[in-house]
């Protein structure tokens, strides 16, 4: 009889307890695609939730869609419970999911002495074993079956002040009734709190070089709007054009002209509640394409060069160089992978970075064909549309002044203008294959031109053109696409740029590539698409292999184990093998399907 009499005292108490705990708040609209929603439970600080669930009805059918047990959930220190989106949740609270998980309405929340399995879903409301309950929606005709169904009389309305996405339904001090506000999460509702808050930060970097750069930070905001508010960074300025937190709900603050190494603290205060700070950490704006370096312009036909990978428009804001439809050859050279670019002038440049070369000698190779000459003005020197380094090599095109005016003489010097042109003649619309080479070490120049197939592949010929740096320059990091005036600069096209720090670096010829490899290396499948293939040669010594993607980075640097090379981390594409043996040096293309 005692036993009876003491689990009628504790179903008493439960009751009592459950009794206590109320649906606090709830948030069902948030901005952007719902992912900060909330359903926030009160109650005795520290008191058990063993026995309730919280049941989701939805006003389309007036019936149940999701049900979640509090067995095992206890009231925080403060009489909080919360089940929320993933980004919200912490310690014991219960995940609804990533985002829309409530629905936003006519909808209700409901509290149950019950289990989960007593709701599955398409359950109709109930007003028995029923703690607490709200209809909601946001500027919602009534949800008639839900508000007799839970026997409440009112449903309020989350857009009651054209904010629902920024404001949420609070139970008033009196607990009579609720009233739309900016959001108290896990706060009491009547607390006094900053409604703006800062979320993810980025760095992007202005330009990437060797030297000191520039960068972009910005901080994005929520809860905008809701006061007066003063931006400031400690470097750089400040730019509230994609969003102004005293106007804009959300948006994103931006910081221009931040210098690289220099982190840049950005304050958002309103001389009242809101005092806050986020700081963004510099990125590292160094160049990261290695040598050796294949460029194809593998990229659509009509896109401005300057907006591609690791290119960059650096002067001139008129007339881009322009990716155009196919590409150029010259014979035995390896075949073209992508499009061609066009240069004529406008005013336009481009340049693309790479890791400093800072010793010994670099060397770049590319084929052009001038398209038309007749715009020219400047007979004298014509104008150079090529620049190794900070100017160090430039390639001029001087029109030559027969009467057909179809023929062009070349210059490859360190001189602003133009000299020591060749006496051979080129003519418009055939192909040119130009090298051209730099010692950091000495400053010497040399060009060559239509180089013969015997030397390609192999080690440098005699130079065809000569010249001198008397200030050599201590590294060489960029390559330039130069488009001077239209009096100075031909129509022309572009392609097949090579920057590495030997001759066979920049002339791999198919045909002697392929004589190597008979002799020396057998390399198979090549295709592959097992994930390696087999490199062997005549001698057991040691092969060693680079692998570059087509951008010259280099993404595999190993020694040959039992004749086998593991490609399995390389993605599907075209790649260039480095293959040395005993000072024997070949690179071949490598496909991986």
């Amino acid at each position: 009889m005692k036993k009876i009499y003491f689990l009628l005292l504790t179903f008493l108490i439960s009751t009592i307890s459950f009794g206590q705990v109320v649906i606090n708040e709830i948030d069902a609209d948030t901005p952007g695609t719902d992912t900060a929603e909330f359903i926030e439970l009160k109650g005795t600080p520290g008191a058990s939730l063993n026995g309730l669930v919280v049941v989701l009805f939805n006003g389309s059918n007036d019936t149940s869609y999701a049900a979640y047990d509090l067995d095992g959930k206890t009231l925080d220190a403060n009489g909080f419970f919360i089940l929320a989106n993933t980004p919200l949740i912490s310690g014991q609270d219960i995940d609804l999911g990533a985002s829309n998980s409530l629905q936003n309405g006519a909808d209700a929340v409901a509290v149950y002495t019950a289990d989960e399995t007593d709701f599955p879903n398409g359950t109709a409301p109930t007003t028995t074993n029923l703690v607490d309950a709200i209809v909601y929606g946001t500027s919602d005709a009534d949800a008639t079956g839900l508000l007799t169904g839970l026997g409440e009389t009112v449903q309020y309305d989350e857009n009651l002040n054209s904010a629902s996405d920024s404001e949420s339904l609070q139970l008033n001090a009196a607990g009579t009734a609720y009233e739309t506000k900016t959001p108290t999460f896990r706060l009491e509702n009547n607390a006094a709190v900053c409604e703006l808050s800062l979320t993810s930060t980025t760095a992007v970097c202005d330009a990437s070089t060797t030297g000191t750069d520039t960068y972009t930070a910005t901080v994005d905001f929520s809860g905008g709007g809701t006061s007066t508010y003063t931006v400031t960074a400690d470097s750089g300025t400040v730019d509230l054009t994609a969003g102004d937190p005293s106007v804009d709900a959300t948006g994103t603050i931006t910081v221009t002209g931040v210098v690289e190494g220099t982190d840049v603290m950005i304050s958002v205060t309103d001389g009242g509640l809101c005092d806050l700070e986020s700081t963004v950490t510099s990125p590292v704006c160094e160049p990261s394409i290695g040598l050796p370096l294949y460029e194809g312009f593998d990229y659509t036909v009509g896109a401005d060069l300057g907006d591609q990978p690791n290119w960059n428009n650096f002067s001139g804001s008129d007339n881009p160089i322009d990716v155009v439809a196919g590409s150029l050859s010259y014979p035995n050279l390896e075949d073209s992978t992508g499009n061609s670019v066009h240069l004529e002038g406008g005013f336009i440049d481009s340049e693309l970075v790479f890791t400093p070369v800072t010793s010994g000698e670099i060397f770049t190779s590319f084929i052009i064909n001038v398209r038309d000459l007749s715009n020219i003005t400047d007979l004298a020197d014509g104008g150079y549309v090529v620049v190794l380094g900070d100017f160090d090599v430039r390639l001029w095109i001087h029109p030559d002044t027969d009467p057909v005016g179809t023929t062009y003489d070349i210059a490859i010097t360190n001189s602003s203008t133009g000299s020591n042109f060749t006496t051979t003649k080129f003519n418009v619309n055939d192909n040119v294959f130009i090298v051209m080479s730099y010692n950091i070490d000495t400053g010497a120049i040399n060009g060559w031109i239509n180089p013969a197939d015997s030397d390609l592949g192999g080690t440098a010929p005699a130079a065809l053109i000569t010249d001198i740096d008397t200030s050599p320059s201590a590294s060489i990091d960029t390559f330039i696409l130069r488009q001077d005036s239209t009096g100075e600069t031909p129509s022309m096209d572009f392609d097949e740029l090579r920057i590495g720090t030997s001759w066979s670096d920049v002339t791999p010829n198919t045909l002697s590539i392929n004589q190597v490899e008979a002799n020396t290396f057998n390399v198979y499948p090549n295709p592959t698409s097992t994930g390696y293939v087999n490199i062997t040669s005549k001698t057991n010594d040691v092969i060693n292999v680079a692998v570059f993607d087509i951008l010259g980075k280099q993404v595999l640097n190993n020694a040959v184990n039992n004749n086998r090379l593991d490609v399995s981390t390389l993605t599907t594409g075209v790649y260039i093998m480095k293959i040395s043996q005993n000072g024997q040096v070949i690179t071949k293309k490598l496909v991986v399907k």
